[in-house]
C-alpha cells in the first residue's frame, strides 16, 4: 500500500474496523458531551480497540464553553482538540461595522443571532479588532493566534473560498500575544448554553 491508500485521521463512531484493516491510522471524535467522549475512550482503551487521538469541537473567543469540561478531559487524556468554527462563523474576521458585509451575514440566520448590537460577543470583536490594529494584523489572525494559545490545541479548522483569506490565517501561527492581551480577550466572555452536539 502506498500514502494514498491511507486515510490518516478519520472522525467518527464506527471506525475502528478501517483502523484494525490498515486503512487508517487515527480516529477522532467530534462533537459530544465530555462525559460521552470519555466513556467511548474507556471503552476503546478497555476492549483492546483503537482510542481517539483528537476532538473536534465547537471552540472560539466566542464560544468557549468546551473549556469546562471537555478541554480539561482532552488535556488529561492526551487528545489534541481540533476546534470548529474558531472565527465564529466570520463574526471574528471583520471590525462591528462591516458586520453585515457578506453573503453570509445576510444570510445565515445563526450568525445574525451572534451579532446583535447588544450581544457581548460584539464586545469580543470590538477588543479583537483593536489587539489587530495595534499589532498591525488581521482580525483572523488575533482570533486563532489566541485559540493556539488553548491546549490541547492541535489546528483548529478554517474554512474559506478566497486564497487570501487562507494565506492570511496561516500567517496567525506568526503572532503571539502577551498575557495581558490574552486576558483583554477572555475577561469579557459570558457563559452560553452549550450547543454543538
Amino acid at each position: 500500500m502506498g500514502l494514498a491508500d491511507y486515510l490518516t485521521a478519520s472522525s467518527g463512531h464506527n471506525t475502528s474496523p478501517r483502523v484494525q484493516a490498515g486503512y487508517a491510522r487515527y480516529i477522532g471524535m467530534s462533537s459530544c458531551a465530555a462525559w460521552q467522549f470519555h466513556m467511548m475512550q474507556n471503552y476503546a482503551i478497555n476492549n483492546k480497540l483503537t482510542p481517539f487521538i483528537s476532538m473536534q469541537n465547537y471552540h472560539s473567543l466566542i464560544y468557549r464553553e468546551e473549556e469546562r469540561e471537555m478541554i480539561p478531559l482532552c488535556k488529561h487524556l492526551g487528545v489534541g482538540t481540533i476546534p470548529w468554527s474558531p472565527l465564529s462563523r466570520g463574526l471574528l474576521t471583520r471590525p462591528r461595522s462591516d458586520a453585515d458585509s457578506t453573503v453570509r451575514s445576510k444570510a445565515d440566520p445563526y450568525t445574525k443571532l451572534l451579532q446583535k448590537e447588544d450581544d457581548p460577543n460584539m464586545a469580543i470583536v470590538d477588543r479583537v479588532e483593536g489587539i489587530a490594529k495595534k499589532k498591525g494584523v488581521s482580525m483572523s489572525q488575533i482570533a486563532l493566534a489566541w485559540l493556539m494559545t488553548k491546549e490541547p490545541v492541535a489546528a483548529p479548522i478554517v474554512g474559506t473560498t478566497k486564497l487570501e483569506n487562507l494565506m492570511d490565517v496561516i500567517k496567525s501561527v506568526e503572532v503571539k500575544l502577551d498575557e495581558e492581551e490574552i486576558k483583554y480577550l477572555e475577561e469579557i466572555y459570558t457563559s452560553k448554553p452549550v450547543v454543538g452536539h
